[in-house]
């Protein structure tokens, strides 16, 4: 799958996905129709390997005379029977093909008139290549598993078994469309007015749009001939990698308690950081407010202790990489008094609105606002085989997030409610609706609570919808997936890589190019692009989340995941947006078939141990079910178990995958923004705590 090229074009171009059999294909025709030129990734692998092509012959190098035919050409059916379930295999084959895939690719576009009225770049894993973000627009195709599993049965000559087994190598359908600007849903009805209305809206505004993904680059307060300086001198008495991070901050944060506006703050910092790896041995410096002599002392200081040689390092060219946050309104340009002004619409919102449903219940609200605006450069050069390569990257990070806190009593107990918004998006993410809706589950929230009964304890069936947020999956699996963790044997995973760690069914993604999630963004902290990593796939242990220290201990790739609190703090590997896989059932299903145990909508916090997996976490929005019906509302549960072991004895997951829960992720003291996100899921047995009589454990 090729890698898309920073645009240039003088016409939009649209990215379209869609699973095997769903009619991506289709799609495309009618786009072509409508005067879209189209590109086909999956054409331009065939041209890349024709017979006596230089493509060709790096295939049957690296695979053997085996893979061809008598004639000469691509033997396909072997290599689907040999790249198909080999991880290693099909990472020799993309090696081999995406560079030339995407060189055929720039060169159709550069081909292409500049009357063109649109390029499609048709191909199937856009997604799970990590480039769903690199077009002025993305939609992605879908239909109904049964009739995709019909279609590719009479297209193939498959057994249904073969065709799910494909199916569930791809992206599902409500990953992608987490991704997605439009979902057209092919399942036979006529799309000429869906397409016509998203194309005349792409067409009006596609400038506008790739302006702000392919953001221009900022000023630095440093040249690149100054950066390729200081790791020069960094580097120049030895060393296998040296960094130098260069920040700008701005924040801003408000708070409102009890009608009162008690906290307004603003802040700004500069700094830079520089960091030199010389086998195991890691030197850090960070400094506040630098100028250039200073970060070369500084760079002399940490090298002074080596013993090798000057590196050479090749001149650094800034790299810019799109952003899958785009911001309509930055919040720095934002007036201080309209983000007082939204803070008060919504505490008032919350009075009127709890005074609404249960007159004289309210006893205080809290309603919080900050946001951050973060601009990094990354100059790093590392030595491989010898050579020294460089490199200088930039990004410009927007978080906003507004916070509403409702308590309520009726004068024998006080309950609370709590409800966050926040995105890697632009003061624009405070729509009226958007603002109404986090006010009222705050409100409904702590009122609900006051009639909710204890939780009863014992070992129950537990039903955790997708409104849940993934602090399950976070907290109990994600941790053991970084790759230090696992390096020190403090990981339930640790050692595992390969091996059968969940059910099958079960697949676990931490991916940091989901548009506007509170753990995305363009590079990682380290300078790396990032990605889309697959952890655990049907049930099997695949990958760690990688920083550049880790990745060199292992002998892999960094995979986007080495991240910091801020200049003053190392990087080290860290989740983004994780996420457990949707799978085929209908959540009305699972829930419809527990007979007796626990549903919960809401998670709070909770404490886990990576080494085993075991884990305590808090519910804040619960309800006892009998017969598939939830009857009353829960309070004071706790949910305990060990996160692998759950993983291993998931029984059903849901085809519904839309609500990440945002938070702060803490480890080894520092912060950093992320989110999570799981289906609706059956545990059979979790540990239940409350404080209502015991009742029998059902198990």
């Amino acid at each position: 799958m090729p890698v898309t090229p920073e645009p240039s074009s003088p016409f939009p171009l649209l990215g379209l996905s869609g699973g095997i059999a769903a009619g991506k294909s289709h799609v495309a025709g009618l786009l072509a129709a409508r005067g879209w030129a189209v590109i086909d990734a999956d054409a331009l692998a065939r041209d890349a390997v024709l017979p006596g092509s230089e493509g060709l012959a790096a295939v049957a190098a690296a695979f053997g005379p085996a893979c061809l035919r008598s004639d000469g050409a691509l033997d396909r059916a072997w290599m689907a029977a040999h790249v198909f379930a080999d991880d290693a295999a099909r990472g020799r084959l993309n090696a081999i093909l995406h560079p030339r895939i995407e060189a055929l690719l720039a060169a159709r576009l550069t081909a292409l008139p500049s009357t063109t009225r649109g390029a499609v770049l048709d191909a199937a894993l856009w997604v799970e290549r990590a480039r769903a973000h690199h077009f002025d627009a993305f939609w992605t195709v879908d239909a109904p598993e049964d009739l995709r599993v019909a279609r590719l049965m009479a297209r193939d000559g498959l057994t249904r078994e073969a065709v799910l087994a494909r199916i569930r190598a791809q992206a599902g359908p409500p990953e992608r469309a987490l991704h997605a600007d439009l979902v057209i849903p092919n399942d036979g009805r006529d799309l000429t007015e869906t397409l016509a209305g998203a194309e005349a809206s792409l067409l009006s505004n596609w400038k506008v749009r790739r302006a702000r993904t392919w953001r221009a680059p900022m000023p630095a307060p440093f040249t690149a001939d100054q950066l390729r300086e200081i790791l020069a001198t960094l580097l120049s008495r030895g060393g296998d990698y040296g960094e130098a991070f260069i920040e700008r901050r701005r924040a801003h944060a408000l708070g409102m308690d009890d009608g009162r506006m008690e906290d307004v703050l603003a802040s700004e910092t500069f700094g830079a950081s520089l960091r030199l790896m010389d086998g195991e041995t890691t030197r850090f410096a960070d400094l506040i407010a630098p100028g250039f002599d200073e970060l070369l002392e500084a760079a002399h200081t940490l090298a002074a202790p080596g013993t090798g040689g000057q590196a050479e390092i090749p001149a650094l060219t800034l790299k810019v990489h799109p952003t899958p946050s785009p911001v309509e309104r930055d919040p720095g340009g934002v007036p201080l008094d309209e983000k007082v002004a939204l803070v008060r619409r919504a505490e008032a919102l919350a009075r009127s609105q709890a005074e609404a449903l249960r007159p004289g219940a309210l006893k205080q609200v809290s309603a919080g606002y900050g946001d951050s605006t973060q601009r990094v450069w990354i100059a790093a050069a590392e030595r491989a085989d010898g050579t020294w390569t460089g490199r200088l990257t930039e990004d410009h990070r927007t978080q906003v997030v507004l916070r509403v806190n409702v308590t309520a009593g009726d004068g024998q107990q006080l309950q609370s409610g709590y409800q966050a918004l926040g995105e890697t998006r632009g003061f624009e993410l405070f729509t009226d609706e958007a603002v109404a809706h986090t006010v009222h589950e705050a409100v409904r929230l702590a009122l609900q609570s006051l009639d909710a009964q204890p939780a009863p304890a014992g070992t129950f069936p537990v039903v955790l919808s997708s409104s849940a947020g993934g602090t399950m999956i976070h907290e109990a699996c994600g941790h053991g997936l970084e790759a230090d963790l696992a390096l020190a044997g403090m990981s339930a995973f640790a050692g595992k890589l390969g091996q059968k760690v969940a059910t099958e069914g079960v697949t676990i993604i931490d991916d940091g190019t989901l548009p506007h999630k509170r753990g995305s963004q363009a590079i990682d902290d380290e300078g790396n692009p990032v990605s889309r990593v697959v952890l655990i796939e049907n049930g099997v242990l695949k990958a760690y989340l990688q920083s550049r220290k880790t990745s060199r201990k292992m002998a892999t790739e960094p995979t986007g995941n080495g991240r910091r609190e801020s200049y003053r703090h190392l990087p080290i590997p860290r989740m983004r947006n994780t996420f457990l896989a949707a799978g085929s059932e209908a959540p009305e299903a699972i829930l419809r078939d527990l007979d007796r145990g626990l549903l919960v909508k809401r998670m709070g916090g909770g404490q886990v141990d990576t080494v085993t997996g075991n884990f305590v976490f808090q519910v804040t929005e619960g309800y006892w079910v009998e017969n598939g019906e939830p009857k009353y509302p829960v309070k004071n549960a706790t949910l305990s178990g060990c996160g692998p072991e759950v993983l291993k004895g998931l029984t059903r997951i849901g085809n519904d995958l839309h609500h990440f829960d945002i938070g702060t992720c803490g480890k080894d003291g520092q912060g950093v923004p992320v989110s999570d996100a799981l289906p609706t899921i059956l545990c059979p047995a979790l540990v239940v705590g409350g404080t209502a009589e015991p009742l029998p454990s059902v198990i």
